[in-house]
């Protein structure tokens, strides 16, 4: 196995060597466990020399961090491509918090990696922020375009708790939906039986309704906070 992907990977040169390793991790993850996943390890399995690994990364903090940054800039760009040319604003948030659900659906992997992984502040990078700050503009910004839309104002109050509460309900929804606790209180008549999130038209019918209540949140609380 180590063989074949060394010969698939053999054509880096020098600066892809760490986009290789990378790669391997999130290939060996899908089978193992992270605390099994050593530099040494990845180097061997790319067919490199572990010195080669540790050129580009002193640790596996810094190789985790690496990966992180890889899945949150894959993140963005999903929600991105799920809003592009989309002009209206409440449009735009349902259907950030459609593709935030499904993207959890899609990659589970990615998005247990987004959620699950954490970094010690001294190895934060300008590149983990960034990618971080790039999920959350989407959100962000279709907050502020709602606030002008319905001539509020754009304080960084009010355009901050707009994209806190837009993020919050999205990973509300994929949470529950993810330990299913959502199908006990539907099982027990508790809540509508949309609440499932068992096909694509509940998961629609649910961010159109649920999107409304957090629009209008959004706008009341902006009309309290003017400033």
């Amino acid at each position: 196995m180590a063989s074949n992907t060394a010969k698939q990977m053999g054509s880096y040169h020098h600066g892809n060597l760490k986009q290789a390793l990378i790669e391997a991790y999130l290939t060996l993850l899908q089978s193992e466990s992270a605390d099994k996943i050593s530099l040494r390890k990845l180097a061997g399995y790319v067919g490199v020399a572990p010195t080669a690994a540790y050129n580009h990364f002193r640790d596996k903090n810094e190789l985790i961090v690496a990966v992180k940054t890889r899945c949150l800039i894959h993140f963005a760009d999903y929600l991105e491509k799920s809003v592009k040319k989309m002009t209206e604003p409440r449009l735009r948030i349902r259907n950030l918090g459609k593709a935030y659900f499904q993207y959890s659906v899609d990659q589970p992997q990615y998005f247990s990696i987004l959620f699950t992984t954490e970094v010690e502040d001294k190895y934060i990078t300008d590149d983990l922020i960034n990618a971080a700050m790039r999920a959350e503009a989407a959100l962000r910004e279709a907050v502020i375009d709602l606030l002008k839309d319905n001539e509020l104002p754009v304080s960084k109050y009010n355009e901050g708790l707009g994209a806190f509460a837009c993020w919050s309900l999205a990973h509300g929804i994929t949470t529950l939906a993810s330990v299913r606790i959502n199908r006990a209180a539907c099982a027990m008549d508790r809540w509508p039986r949309e609440f499932m999130l068992e096909n694509p038209n509940m998961v629609r019918d649910v961010f159109d309704s649920m999107s409304e209540v957090l629009v209008e949140g959004i706008l009341a609380r902006a009309r309290k906070n003017p400033d």
